[in-house]
């Protein structure tokens, strides 16, 4: 049984500024990959298939490398393994396609509803307290999210199929995220990364063979482009949110999260030539200001039961 009044213990305590400058990367890294995915001139399916398998011999070179980690990879991690590489391939199909078809701004917004799923869930699954005060600030921090999508309706590259499926990406990215969190306790970040790429990667290709893709379709700068998707916003990143899952609330990371469609606008405002008008402008703002109070507000606390997993996990 999880005591919500249990206080935080030292080390969770002092892992916290860590843990936020690690969401706070992979929020930056992640705002660019949205920009580089348009850049690259394949399908979002070819994208995907290479941001997974760029990405496997380098993570596994480290068990190769390393006894200690190869230790590590248990029945529990295989399974691990498997449902979040099956959950994070739905995700990863649905995010580049639709990328290709709508506007980075509405793909980024729409994935930034995902705080409203979120507050649904974190409480029954991981004992997280969610405050009156963080519900109205998360409120806040999806209106402006909205507003910046009700600014670029009508913008050169806007699809309704392309809306739709990020809208199908909301939901898969949220079950991957909560997901996630919960096969943390048991496993470590890095060694679950490791896994769920393969398991996404393997995925990716027998989808990628069963329609058909030219997979030998990228050219010229399509190739290191792919390449830095793969290891800074694709690893580096998702290394850094699920080694910061045990010592922050799901809650906090998630609306964190919400920083990422303002930066992506932003960017594909400035090397893609998308237009960003004066309402986008305004709900970027408000989701900024929202993000900052929730992150000053919110206390360091997950619940005995996640913290006696963070001094178990040998966490990166």
């Amino acid at each position: 049984m999880v005591n919500d009044a249990a206080a935080p213990t030292p080390t969770a305590t002092a892992m916290r500024p860590l843990a936020l400058g690690a969401v706070a990367g992979t929020v930056v890294a992640w705002s660019c990959s949205n920009v580089i995915i348009k850049l690259i001139s394949t399908t979002g399916l070819v994208a995907s298939f290479y941001r997974s398998w760029f990405a496997i011999p380098v993570l596994w070179a480290l068990p190769v490398a390393l006894p200690s980690v190869r230790q590590r990879l248990t029945r529990r991690w295989l399974t691990a393994s498997l449902v979040g590489g099956g959950l994070f391939a739905i995700h990863q199909l649905f995010f580049f396609t639709s990328l290709k078809l709508t506007s980075v701004a509405n793909v980024a917004i729409l994935g930034a509803l995902q705080p409203a799923l979120v507050l649904v869930v974190a409480g029954p699954l991981f004992g997280e307290r969610v405050t009156a005060r963080a519900v109205a600030w998360s409120v806040v921090a999806v209106c402006g999210a909205a507003l910046v999508v009700i600014g670029a309706q009508g913008t050169p590259g806007w699809s309704p199929l392309g809306d739709a499926l990020a809208v199908l990406n909301l939901f898969a990215f949220t079950a991957y995220f909560l997901a996630s969190k919960q096969l943390r306790v048991d496993v470590g970040a890095l060694e679950y990364v490791m896994g769920m790429t393969t398991v996404s990667g393997i995925v990716m290709l027998v989808v990628a063979l069963a329609t058909g893709q030219a997979l030998l379709s990228p050219r010229g700068w399509d190739w290191p482009l792919l390449l830095f998707l793969a290891v800074v916003p694709g690893t580096l990143g998702h290394l850094l949110t699920n080694w910061a899952h045990p010592h922050l609330p799901a809650f906090l990371v998630s609306v964190m999260l919400l920083a990422v469609p303002v930066l992506s606008a932003l960017g594909a405002a400035l090397v893609l030539a998308e237009p960003l008008r004066l309402p986008q402008l305004v709900g970027g703002a408000v989701v900024v200001l929202a993000i900052g109070t929730l992150v000053a507000a919110t206390p360091a606390e997950t619940g005995e039961a996640l913290a006696e997993s963070v001094a178990e996990t040998d966490a990166p």
